[in-house]
């Protein structure tokens, strides 16, 4: 369901969604005869009914859990990942995801914006290069998926978290200039 929800709206993911939903008869005992009745009984060739399923779904699925897990995937890829075109997608995610409310991730949003685009071509074949490029990256993903695995930073629901940090932890927010190296005047 909560892929469903993070495709694109198409028909071919409405009618994966509705062959899954019919081949899965354990989901009556998870959801409820009601919910369950709800989503066998649509039809999914209705214009309305990728509004309606995902309507539903969100009522049903809390997708703060699944947030914090994909947005900690994706940091992890920042680390792991050597194939430097993956790892400059990643970084655009991780841009929107800023964009939409995940403030915490300012430092590696802003580093990437802040990347000229033929410059990112350079770092697509140049490995030394990138390695030096993804240096502060990386450190600040370590530092940022401390906190996500200490519950610091907790995904509530979609693009909404609560930031229990200490003020001082918060340096994305409050001391960028330092976070980027450059001196105050």
């Amino acid at each position: 369901m909560y892929y469903f929800i993070n495709n694109k709206k198409n028909e071919q993911s409405m009618l994966n969604f509705e062959q899954w939903v019919y081949e899965n008869d354990e989901l009556e005992e998870i959801l409820g005869k009601d919910e369950y009745y709800e989503l066998i009984s649509r039809d999914y060739k209705d214009k309305y009914a990728y509004h309606e399923t995902e309507k539903q779904i969100r009522r049903l699925i809390n997708f703060g859990q699944f947030e914090q897990e994909r947005l900690e995937r994706a940091l992890y890829d920042l680390l792991t990942n050597e194939d430097e075109a993956d790892t400059l997608e990643t970084l655009a995610v991780l841009y929107d995801e800023y964009c939409d409310g995940y403030n915490f991730l300012r430092y590696i949003a802003l580093t990437f914006i802040m990347t000229a685009d033929e410059y990112k071509e350079i770092l697509k074949r140049d490995p030394i290069e990138f390695g030096s490029y993804m240096e502060s990256i990386r450190k600040e993903a370590v530092r940022l998926l401390g906190f996500l695995n200490k519950n610091e930073i907790f995904i509530d629901k979609e693009h909404e978290y609560s930031d229990n940090r200490a003020e001082n932890d918060r340096i994305e927010l409050h001391s960028i200039n330092e976070m980027f190296g450059a001196k105050e005047m």
